[in-house]
This record gives C-alpha cells, sequence and structure tokens, in this order.
C-alpha cells in the first residue's frame, strides 16, 4: 500500500513540476547560436548574437543584433527590445571573442553569466576573432550553409586535422585556473570570406601575447601530444641541393599515421629540465624532388633534422613570451612536485628559464602507390 501511495505521489508531484514550467512556441523563440563578445574604438562593451529565424514569412533566415552593455546579461534587456521573439541562451554554439577583449586584464570576469547559468551549454566553442567580431557576425555568404553552422565546422574540421586546438567554454575555464598551464583559443579572421589564422596564445592572467600560425599550431599539438584524426606537415629539404624555382621543388609533404610522445620531467642546478622523446610513424603523400637524391634512411634524418628545428624554435618562441601553452606544469606538479610549489605563481617565468630538449625519430612506412 505504501508503495502505491508513493507511486500516485511521484506521479502527482511531477505533473505539477511540469504545470509549472512554461510551454513557448519554436516560433515565438529567438534562439542565438551565436554570441559575439568585443569592444568598440572607445572601450565600450559590445555584445551580439546571431539567431536562425524560424518564420516562413521572411525573406532572411537569420537575425543578427548588436548593442552595447555592461555585462552579457545586461545585454539581454536590449535583445528582447529588438528580437522577434523571446531571447533564450540554451543553444548557443560558438562563443566569438575580440581580440581587443583579450588586450586587457581582468576580460574574463566578462563571461561570469555565461558559467553561472546552467543552459548555458560548456561545450560552447570557444574562437578569437582578429578583427571586429562585427564583421564575422553580420557575414552572410550566398554560398556556405548557415553561418553557426560554417563556423562551428570550419574549426571542428581543421580540430580533426590536428591544425589548432580544441576550446570549449569548459576548457577554456581549466585553462584560466590552472596554474600550470596557460589559455590558447583558436583564431579566426575575415576578409573576402572567413579563415582559420592559427591559434592564439594568452599568459596566465587571460592578456593576449602572440599568434601562432597553422604549422606552428600542429607543432604545439605534437608538444601536447593531442594528435587527431590527421597530422600533416609540408617541409622544405633545405639539405638537398637543388635549384629552387617556381615549383619549389625540394618540398616533401608527410602524413603522420602513427605518434608516441614522453616527457622525463627532472629538476636539477636551480632548473627544471624535460626531455621529449617523440616517435613518428609517417607516409610521404608528396615529393617534389627525384627519387634518387636520397634514400629513405637519409630522407628520415632530414625531416628529423626540419621538425626538431620547427619545434624548436617553438619552444623558444613560447619561453620568450613566459607561457606554457603545452602545461609542462602540469608535468612539473606532477613528477616535481616540492619544487614546483616554489615557483607555482609565477611558473611563466620558471619555464623561461627551464632546459627543453626534444628527441625525434622518424619512420617511414610508406611512400605511396608511385615511385
Amino acid at each position: 500500500m505504501k508503495r502505491w501511495t508513493l507511486s500516485i505521489l511521484c506521479v502527482f508531484l511531477a505533473a505539477f513540476l511540469a504545470s509549472c514550467g512554461r510551454s513557448v512556441p519554436l516560433e515565438d523563440l529567438t534562439i542565438p547560436l551565436i554570441l559575439g563578445v568585443d569592444l568598440d574604438d572607445e572601450d565600450h562593451l559590445i555584445i551580439s548574437q546571431s539567431s536562425p529565424v524560424f518564420s516562413q514569412e521572411t525573406k532572411k533566415n537569420v537575425e543578427t543584433y548588436q548593442v552595447k552593455a555592461k555585462s552579457i546579461r545586461d545585454s539581454r534587456k536590449h535583445f528582447d527590445a529588438l528580437a522577434t521573439g523571446e531571447v533564450t541562451a540554451a543553444k548557443i554554439q560558438v562563443l566569438l571573442i575580440g581580440k581587443r577583449v583579450l588586450e586587457h586584464e581582468g576580460w574574463f570576469s566578462i563571461l561570469d553569466t555565461v558559467y553561472r547559468n546552467p543552459a548555458f551549454s560548456i561545450n560552447t566553442r570557444v574562437i578569437v576573432v582578429d578583427g571586429p567580431v562585427s564583421d564575422v557576425i553580420f557575414y552572410e555568404p550566398d554560398d556556405k550553409p548557415q553561418l553557426p553552422l560554417h563556423l562551428k565546422e570550419v574549426i571542428d574540421k581543421n580540430i580533426m586535422r590536428s591544425r589548432t586546438v580544441i576550446d570549449t567554454l569548459q576548457m577554456l575555464h581549466r585553462q584560466m585556473y590552472e596554474k600550470g598551464m596557460t589559455p590558447s583559443i583558436p583564431e579566426i579572421k575575415k576578409e573576402n570570406d572567413i579563415e582559420l589564422v592559427g591559434t592564439a596564445l594568452l599568459e596566465e592572467k587571460g592578456k593576449y601575447v602572440d599568434t601562432l600560425s597553422i604549422q606552428d599550431s600542429s607543432l604545439l599539438i605534437v608538444l601536447r601530444d593531442e594528435k587527431k584524426q590527421e597530422l600533416t606537415f609540408s617541409i622544405p629539404m633545405t639539405s638537398l641541393d637543388i635549384e629552387e624555382g617556381i615549383f619549389n621543388k625540394n618540398e616533401l609533404s608527410i602524413d603522420v599515421s602513427r605518434m608516441k610522445s614522453k616527457v622525463k620531467t627532472t629538476y636539477g642546478q636551480g632548473q627544471f629540465h624535460f626531455n621529449y622523446d617523440i616517435q613518428m610513424t609517417v607516409k610521404v603523400v608528396e615529393r617534389l624532388f627525384p627519387e634518387g637524391l636520397a634514400n629513405k634512411g637519409e630522407l628520415e634524418k632530414m625531416i628529423e633534422q626540419e621538425l626538431t628545428s620547427w619545434l624548436e624554435d617553438l619552444i623558444k618562441n613560447i619561453q620568450e613570451h613566459k607561457i606554457d601553452p603545452i602545461g609542462l606544469g602540469i608535468y612539473a606538479r606532477a613528477y616535481q612536485y616540492e619544487q614546483y610549489k616554489k615557483v607555482e605563481e609565477h611558473w611563466g617565468e620558471a619555464l623561461a628559464e627551464s632546459s627543453i630538449d626534444v628527441s625525434l625519430d622518424i619512420d617511414i612506412k610508406s611512400e605511396g602507390a608511385t615511385r
């Protein structure tokens, strides 16, 4: 009897709670899929949003608004005054942040309402815009899908091809509060079309420091051991004695089919030491020079030398900026905890003084179907 009573009570409560909820028809909602945060020329906060239009009576299938507001939450009343339907933030897919915002310390507090709102998706893609956010969010290409879908696909495709890092609201929050790592965010720009620039690097307080090219972004992914489905490098074989021309006859392209990376972390002589041991199994997917100029073993050594040089240049750049987008501070904390705790509050400076060595081993497993 008690079980029946409890069951009836649960059904009654479920029905009561459901009736308390307000059901709003889809056509009466404004559902932003893109949220933009930027600063104007006078450093006033500019919030923008782009939403699909579900009415068949309109010619345009997207409505986009931009307002001046004190905060993201404050912008809602302005959007409600402009938008056709009731604004809800539950389905935002992309968060665009203007580079001008990142040039100021303390910008991260702008996103406070985003993390407090349980309806806001923590898997929302975070993207830096090189230039005004309005140039991107008001872009309406005739030969592309709707902008939210187009942006998400551009970023996700390049993440899968290991050309930029993945960054969601959840990951950005972790990187901002992780003392052993500094944030890195995919970066785009709008010229004739929207294109990926590479990866924006931030310092520990979130201030913009530098932008990595697409190639350097791939190298960062190697150092972070985060290779996705594809990783390709086009490498000039500078050690080959080939007369250069308009067709770059010394070029070699490889596809990394398998990669294994180990990092040994030690401490001595007043500094941290990180020793990378990276093993790559690769396929030659393009070679613009004759076969007889180098055998397989010689090609492997040339690739090792070129990629090692690129990795060392990237590491030098990171150390000069006193940042850690690789996350070597996490290794230091795990394996040299006592020494790490002494420099935790200024880890970027400690990393700048650290020794980071890279040992790369290339194994060519395939040179393609033709010789």
